[in-house]
């Protein structure tokens, strides 16, 4: 009778957990058995680089956001940090825009930091001469236009063997739930936004691309050595993984700004604001001349298949475009995690040209427009200008995704 007694109890139990583990917004860091790539860096990577010269690329998102840490880490195995590598928002991950100097000295560790993107070629060889090893730990988002994917290459370019190690602490990102979709980068299209040979989405983490990279790309030359992400599954929303979400930059604070970040980066091609400068980055967009704004919010809806929704809202960016000017616009929510941010994009940015027909302009200069650097080519802007309708523009570029769909599975890690 006590054995029966003890199965319905321990059946209630179970029951139980399962309805308040799935009413979860998300799951708590301290109850999941999935590890960042930390831990291990820290318990069995970190020793083997005793006494070695390493050069780091990190902020916030990554190791970086404990640097007491690593100084007293890197004292104990006497690592020597040489330089470390400054990403768009700067090794603290406060700076809104590009450092103005190729190098400057990071008041936290008293080392040179250098801004990659003002270096040349033969200026990252040079770093890479004097070091071991480089440590490369930052949050991505799994889209090819997030310049933290730009760096990664550009370092490993200019790695010329096997004698300086590459180690890459692995992230899971919100992107990476998506399937690789998107157009290629056509040549004379390369920036600083668009230089990794992916699609715009890449279905991969950094490490699985740097993997790809090294395969498809370098021969196989570099020393990589990527740190997973223990017990990941592919597929698991990251509300869903326990891991937390680490600033990776001051316009994406947390997941509702990652996660409308993924359609409404196309807006930066346009004449709106993101809502940079504002308490809600890429949550907020419009401008002054956005009028009829809930009007506007309407005809979205009624091609959103309810995945998202939209509500009128004023707002000030403190800088950047229509900086201290009152705008006026939408607020985003996204409501289904599984929508298409490619579509979204296309048909908010076509709404928006035909019904703003006076005041819409797409940004750039001579014959040069942002969209085209973000997309890889021109054919996103092409394709508005041209009245075509999502569906006839994705038949476009529909093959490439199937392409790179069966090309990059063999890089998968999880």
């Amino acid at each position: 009778m006590s054995k029966i007694f003890f199965l319905i109890i321990l059946t209630v139990i179970l029951n139980c957990k399962t309805v308040i583990d799935e009413s979860l917004i998300r799951v708590h860091p301290t109850i999941t058995n999935i590890k960042p790539s930390s831990i291990k860096f820290f318990k069995d990577v970190l020793p083997t680089l005793s006494k070695k010269k390493i050069l780091l690329v990190t902020n916030p998102s990554g190791i970086g956001n404990n640097p007491e840490k690593l100084i007293r880490k890197f004292s104990e195995y006497e690592i020597k940090l040489q330089y470390l590598v400054g990403l768009e928002h700067g090794f603290l991950g406060l700076d809104e825009d590009f450092s103005s100097t190729p190098v400057t000295i990071d008041s936290t560790f008293n080392v040179p930091i250098y801004h990659i993107y003002k270096l040349k070629p033969s200026d990252i060889q040079l770093l890479l001469s004097g070091v071991d090893a480089v440590v490369f730990d930052v949050q991505d988002m799994g889209m090819r236009c997030y310049t933290y994917l730009t760096v990664l290459k550009r370092i490993m370019d200019q790695i010329p063997d096997k004698r300086i190690q590459f180690i890459l602490l692995d992230h899971v990102s919100p992107g990476l739930e998506l399937a690789t979709s998107g157009s290629e980068i056509k040549q004379g299209y390369e920036n600083f936004a668009a230089d990794f040979p992916l699609l715009f989405f890449t279905g991969l983490t950094l490490g699985e691309s740097a993997s790809y990279y090294n395969r498809e790309f370098l021969q196989n030359r570099i020393d990589l050595k990527v740190i997973p992400v223990e017990n990941y599954t592919r597929g698991m929303k990251f509300e869903k993984t326990g891991l937390t979400w680490n600033t990776p930059s001051p316009n994406l604070p947390n997941l509702d700004s990652a996660r409308n970040y993924m359609a409404l980066v196309f807006l930066e091609g346009v004449n709106v604001s993101v809502g940079r400068g504002t308490q809600a980055p890429f949550v907020y967009f419009g401008a002054p001349w956005f009028r009829e704004s809930e009007e506007f919010a309407s005809l979205l809806h009624a091609d959103s298949k309810n995945d998202y929704y939209f509500q009128p809202v004023f707002f000030k960016p403190v800088f950047g475009p229509y900086k201290d000017k009152i705008c006026r616009g939408l607020r985003m929510s996204v409501v289904n995690l599984n929508y298409n941010p490619i579509r979204l994009a296309y048909n908010l940015i076509k709404s928006m040209k035909e019904k703003y027909k006076r005041d819409f302009k797409w940004n750039g200069y001579q014959d040069k427009y942002f969209v085209d650097n973000l997309w890889g080519n021109d054919g996103f802007r092409k394709a508005i200008d041209n009245n075509l309708s999502f569906d006839e523009f994705h038949l476009t570029f529909a093959n490439k995704e199937e392409t790179y769909s069966k090309k990059i599975k063999k890089y998968y890690i999880y």
